[in-house]
């Protein structure tokens, strides 16, 4: 059977696995963190001093929508076995002036276990080998070439910025990735209103705060705030430094008088395409090599991500046969 190397363990590159594995490859996902989940990233409280140490709380994607048919299919099991919930449908609204009101849309899914455990379960009988970096992908007569060794398939899925420092024969977006320093605070006791989630718009500090004891649907008193693009710019190398204008900025936002009992940050250098292309994905013209993530088929949606990795693979194995 035909061979295939996925680079990349987020949503988009698990579903290309997924897809290449149904088709009869077989695919072995290389990702370079010691978890599986990309952008959906969930943290492990650790050495907080708190009760909410080994608590999970979500520090990438915030939640994600779902439109697809085929998508809804995979999260209606997902539901159906526990790692995917409802969360909301409306999400309140700070402006200048305050609090200006709240905004509905869709239903919002989240997970009791993290974001992270959604892209796990979806990753259950792949082959995925952890802290395995590719350095190098190229193109070497009619086969690709990742890191000297030549496969029948290769699909990257990783952001565009990361992938052109291991490959040159994948095309060009030209995208611009906005960085994200994601604040996680831990209170003593939720002294905030009622809110699962604040767009907090025409501020100079924070964009989102979500309430992550309200996402995860154990009430615990864990906020987690995004910082605005230009400020996670400036704090980019040293995100610590941005922790005192983050906690002061969602005291201000969400009237909290406490100072909480633990905070950390985290960056997200390449956070989120401002562009995305239409096209699915893309497929070299005369090798099975392509490129999914969310910075196709729409994006940057994380439904966006697990569409484009699915047809990456539908691609990559119509190539194989």
């Amino acid at each position: 059977m035909p061979d295939a190397t996925v680079i990349g363990g987020g949503i988009s590159g698990i579903a290309c696995a997924t897809s290449l594995a149904e088709a009869g490859a077989v695919p072995q996902v290389r990702e370079r963190g010691h978890r599986l989940a990309g952008r959906m990233a969930s943290r492990t409280l650790r050495g907080t001093g708190t009760a909410h140490d080994g608590r999970v709380a979500d520090i990438g994607a915030s939640y994600f929508t779902v439109r697809d048919p085929d998508f809804r299919a995979v999260i209606d099991t997902l539901m159906a076995d526990g790692v995917v919930r409802e969360w909301t449908t409306s999400f309140h609204v700070h402006g200048p002036e305050g609090m200006a009101g709240i905004a509905s849309g869709p239903m919002r899914y989240a997970a009791p276990g993290g974001l992270r455990s959604v892209v796990e379960a979806m990753a259950t009988g792949l082959d995925v080998r952890l802290e395995d970096e590719v350095a190098q992908v190229e193109v070497g007569g009619a086969r690709v070439l990742v890191d000297g060794v030549g496969v029948d398939a290769a699909a990257v899925c990783i952001p565009e910025p990361q992938a052109r420092r291991i490959t040159q024969d994948v095309p060009v977006i030209r995208s611009t990735w906005e960085p994200i320093i994601a604040v996680t605070l831990v209170f003593a006791d939720r002294t905030w209103g009622d809110i699962d989630g604040v767009f907090v718009n025409d501020d100079p500090v924070l964009t989102w705060i979500a309430d992550d004891g309200r996402r995860r649907g154990d009430e615990a008193p864990v906020l987690v705030a995004h910082m605005h693009p230009v400020l996670s710019t400036r704090h980019v190398d040293a995100p610590a430094e941005a922790i005192p204008a983050a906690v002061a900025a969602v005291q201000r936002v969400l009237g909290i008088p406490t100072y909480p009992e633990w905070v950390d940050a985290h960056r997200w250098t390449y956070a989120k395409p401002l562009v995305a292309a239409e096209d699915p994905c893309w497929v070299h013209p005369e090798v099975a090599l392509g490129v999914a993530g969310d910075a196709w088929a729409g994006g940057p949606r994380v439904e966006a991500a697990w569409l484009s990795g699915r047809q990456l693979g539908k691609e990559l194995a119509g190539r194989l046969g």
